[in-house]
């Protein structure tokens, strides 16, 4: 019998490859049957959607909804009959289904649309790309997000209090195209409403923080750096809801000291009150 290597290999947008492991459960695989089993890596719940393609395979079994607690496991989570996939090769999840993410409960999550964000920089930086920006902020996980032009060192403070729900920091790689999405450093805290705040290309080893910390407002939680999908040194600062649809949806939010104006690309900003 030829053996399956199995390997996690599906993108959606940004590292998601950190935040849950599909793999192969050795315990419960047969010679007929591969059985696949998935984990949350976040410490926070997760949501998890697949949908079918066109040319999914019936005799798959699957669960297509999923709210993952914390860190947990589930098993049984698909069924592939072996005589329907080519056992020489890596098994490819993104050629059968689409996947959504959500960092959250899509059931309990409730924006407080009133929270005023803190800038979460010091110095006066310039926004290189704002909301709806046409290089990357063109899909409704990123339509609401900022890149502030942070230089390399820069002191990244939280915006919001929370708690740190994962983090990666082990990342040297940078570039233009999107294949460089799932090696951007980040901090993400998960705030008392549900929602979530990403922190990303932060630099080498350069997380403040440990994953379940809890954080204040203002609190240092990073280094700014440059890497990933990026082609100058900045930090991408997005919020985001979970949706039972498209899984994680960017939100709109406003900064203190700003409240009631749209940041403009290529204007400068530092923090103030109001």
């Amino acid at each position: 019998m030829k053996k399956i290597i199995f390997l996690l290999i599906f993108s959606i947008s940004i590292s998601h490859a950190q935040h849950v492991y599909i793999r192969k459960d050795t315990i419960r695989t047969t010679k007929d049957t591969l059985v696949l089993s998935i984990k949350n890596n976040m410490l926070s719940p997760m949501y998890f959607k697949i949908s079918p393609k066109d040319h999914i395979i019936r005799e798959f079994v699957y669960k297509e909804k999923l709210v993952i607690h914390p860190l947990e496991k589930v098993e049984n989570y698909i069924k592939i009959p072996r005589k329907k996939i080519d056992t020489t090769k890596n098994l490819k999840l993104k050629t059968y289904f689409d996947f959504a993410i959500g960092y959250g409960d899509p059931n309990t999550v409730t924006p407080n649309k009133e929270y005023l964000y803190l800038l979460p920089y010091k110095k006066k930086r310039k926004l290189i790309q704002g909301n709806l920006g046409r290089f990357s902020h063109d899909h409704i996980r990123s339509y609401h997000a900022f890149d502030f032009g942070t230089k390399i060192g820069d002191t990244i403070y939280a915006a919001r209090e929370g708690k740190v729900v994962l983090i990666k920091e082990n990342s040297k790689k940078y570039g233009r195209s999107r294949k460089y999405a799932n090696d951007g450093n980040f901090v993400i805290i998960q705030h008392d409403d549900g929602t979530t705040a990403s922190y990303y290309h932060l630099h080498f080893n350069g997380a403040l923080v440990e994953k379940g910390d809890l954080v204040e407002r203002g609190q240092k939680i990073g280094i700014s750096g440059m890497t990933g999908f990026t082609t100058t040194p900045h930090l991408h600062f997005v919020v985001h809801k979970a949706t039972e649809e498209k899984g994680n949806v960017s939100i709109p939010i406003q900064f203190e000291g700003y409240v009631g104006k749209k940041l403009k690309k290529g204007k400068r900003y530092k923090r103030r009150k109001n």
